[in-house]
């Protein structure tokens, strides 16, 4: 059954090119930018699309933190906004409570921050101005819950990165990933997770700021709670939960911790309800099973679109309308 919500995930391989096309832009931009210390701040679906950057960065040395927006705003000190060559803040809809706040507050510290956002003709993006803006160009998002947006700010931040590190990304062959995991059939795990309650996802590196906005689709658009581990955060005592035979969605991918996956896999599979997410070749009843080829910087961002389509079907086996916001709304305007 379609959706808004359906409507905004099926349109993410357009989005993505939609942005590659704008990509010399981006990156002139990105080149005009210091660099050897930077500070990701945004709240929700931003704040998660920043803490794959910061990964990425962090693994070619370059100094990148992230912090959720409001939490830096009220505990951390305006002295650190200096420490950083460059502070992003993300916000896809350029109008958030927190950004308009942040703005107030430390007017007069901006002159090193610079604004990511699907609204560059916001208010806000205004107080910054061309050159310190840049467009994620997901186009309208129309359903409550970020998909497209999600999948572009993770992709713009990497090709501003990606310019800084000098490496090349093959983003062009991700619309394709994308467009394929979206005819991946996601029933089983879809039927699997409306029968048990507190489902546990579990993964490693990249895959964690992917499954953080996991919980947050399935929390919006379905009303499930689930909760996240990575893989070794698992291992330090949380494991106690399988006694209570819980369903476990683990991420195995191509990278440098796959065989620690394979091994947490390994150690699981007497239990019932262990499911995986992999492009490993790991085809069981029990698996999804993702095309191969993309690089470690990459490959995770595919799995998005899984929980994108199950938290759309268990939303409609509930009895709600994917996408259609009852207490929350799309743009946050009360911190």
């Amino acid at each position: 059954m379609t959706s808004i919500f359906l409507e905004d995930v099926l349109e993410q391989p357009k989005a993505i090119r939609n942005l590659l096309n704008q990509k010399k832009d981006l990156e002139k931009k990105a080149v005009k930018l210091n660099h050897e210390r930077v500070l990701f701040l945004g709240m929700g679906a931003s704040y998660y699309a920043s803490l794959y950057a910061a990964i990425y960065l962090r693994s070619f040395g370059i100094d990148a933190q992230c912090r959720e927006l409001s939490e830096f705003i009220w505990y951390d000190n305006e002295k650190l906004l200096q420490k950083y060559d460059t502070v992003f803040l993300v916000s896809q809809s350029g109008e958030t409570a927190e950004l308009t706040r942040f703005i107030d507050i430390f007017s007069g510290k901006l002159e090193n921050c610079v604004l990511v956002t699907n609204n560059p003709q916001s208010f806000n993006a205004r107080i910054f101005g061309d050159s310190r803006v840049f467009p994620i160009f997901a186009g309208t998002e129309k359903a409550m819950g970020s998909s497209k947006t999600f999948v572009n700010t993770i992709l713009t931040l990497l090709l501003i990165s990606s310019k800084w590190t000098g490496e090349e990304l093959d983003l062009e062959k991700l619309a394709d990933h994308v467009e394929n995991t979206l005819t991946i059939n996601v029933d089983s795990l879809t039927r699997s997770l409306i029968e048990k309650k507190n489902p546990i996802l579990v993964g490693r590196g990249f895959s964690v700021p992917i499954l953080r906005m996991a919980q947050l689709t399935l929390a919006e658009i379905s009303k499930m709670n689930c909760v996240v581990y990575s893989g070794a955060g698992f291992r330090h005592g949380p494991m106690e939960l399988m006694v209570t035979n819980p369903l476990i969605c683990l991420v195995a991918l191509q990278g440098k911790t796959i065989s620690l996956a394979l091994d947490l896999l390994a150690d699981l599979s007497t239990y019932e309800d262990v499911w995986c997410i992999t492009n490993q070749g790991i085809v069981n009843e029990k698996s999804i099973v993702l095309k191969e080829g993309l690089a470690e910087e990459l490959s995770s961002i595919p799995v998005i679109v899984i929980f994108q389509k199950i938290a759309n079907d268990i939303a409609i086996d509930k009895g709600y309308k994917p996408g259609v916001g009852i207490i929350a709304s799309k743009v946050t305007k009360k911190e």
